[in-house]
């Protein structure tokens, strides 16, 4: 088996590393806190199970898991951000271009090892949310699918942070352009689809002409935000499998809409293609030459 060297190498660095074992310490152990809260709160205070009970291991599900998220969003950047620069300030890039690597194993070796550190964080954290599991709702599949979706977004949003790092030669510069990009992602896309909408609501009072605003293929930029794609998720997973469509009609009629309807396999498959354009243009900066 052909094995990347520079994967093998940032593996055992981080597999040494006491900064990653704090990491997933904490990540499980404030997960379990939750669960912990969550279970036993109302329960501890009276004595018994109500009803309405049974709906907090949901709720506490939906917490842990945009946990999860959240934490993926905040370290990733972080991670891949300073993979390349960081190689440039330590003045060890060009001896690793002068090796037998090409610069696209280089790239998907530091991208792998920038997952690996997610992979552990999120299957160390399956038995806080296999909680979950005893009260039922929620099964080892969907466990599963959700932690694939983490990955699919770590991929995407690693990618950006890989390309940042070798486009801007400063690692705080990198880092800081990585979450540029990725708030441009989760919160540009919703602001430009809300700002059309806004804009159409304006001509349309100022025409007289009453009608309901469509942004019209604006709303594909949702199909970029890996945010709406894991609250996509969630609302299959607990609830009722249409909060994303609901949100989408807040913009236009799209009940007919084929891309609208499976918004989360096709945003699934848009970021994965955004993520290889990302590293195929790290990889070119990287190497100028075409090595």
């Amino acid at each position: 088996m052909n094995r990347n060297p520079v994967f093998e190498k940032e593996i055992k660095r981080n597999t040494r590393s006491i900064r990653i074992s704090w990491i997933v310490f904490g990540c499980n152990l404030l997960l379990g806190g939750i669960a912990l809260i969550c279970f036993f709160g109302e329960s501890s205070v009276l004595g018994y199970m109500t009803p309405t009970s049974y709906t907090i291991p949901m709720r506490c599900y939906m917490l842990m898991a945009y946990l999860l998220f959240f934490l993926l969003l905040m370290a990733v950047p972080v991670i891949a951000g300073a993979s390349i620069s960081l190689e440039r300030e330590k003045r060890t890039l060009d001896l690793l271009l002068t090796t037998h690597l090409n610069p696209w194993r280089i790239i998907t070796g530091k991208l792998e090892a920038s997952l690996s550190i997610i992979f552990v964080i999120a299957f160390s954290a399956l038995p806080a949310l296999s909680l979950i599991m005893v009260f039922g709702g929620v099964g080892l599949a969907d466990l599963l699918i959700l932690v694939l979706i983490l990955l699919v977004s770590g991929v995407f949003i690693g990618s950006i942070g890989i390309c940042c790092s070798v486009f801007f030669r400063k690692t705080t510069v990198a880092t800081l352009m990585s979450y540029v990009i990725v708030l441009l992602f989760v919160v540009g896309t919703i602001g430009v689809v809300g700002l059309d909408y806004y804009l159409q609501v304006l001509r349309g009072q100022g025409t007289g002409l009453i009608e309901n605003p469509d942004v019209g293929a604006a709303i594909y930029l949702f199909l970029m935000n890996p945010f709406l794609t894991f609250f996509g998720l969630l609302s299959q997973q607990i609830g009722s499998g249409r909060e994303l469509i609901l949100l989408c009609n807040l913009f236009g009629d799209y009940e007919g809409d084929w891309l609208v309807q499976n918004m989360i396999p096709v945003s699934v498959a848009v970021q994965l293609l955004l993520s290889v354009l990302f590293l195929v243009l790290a990889g070119k900066k990287l190497n100028p030459m075409k090595k």
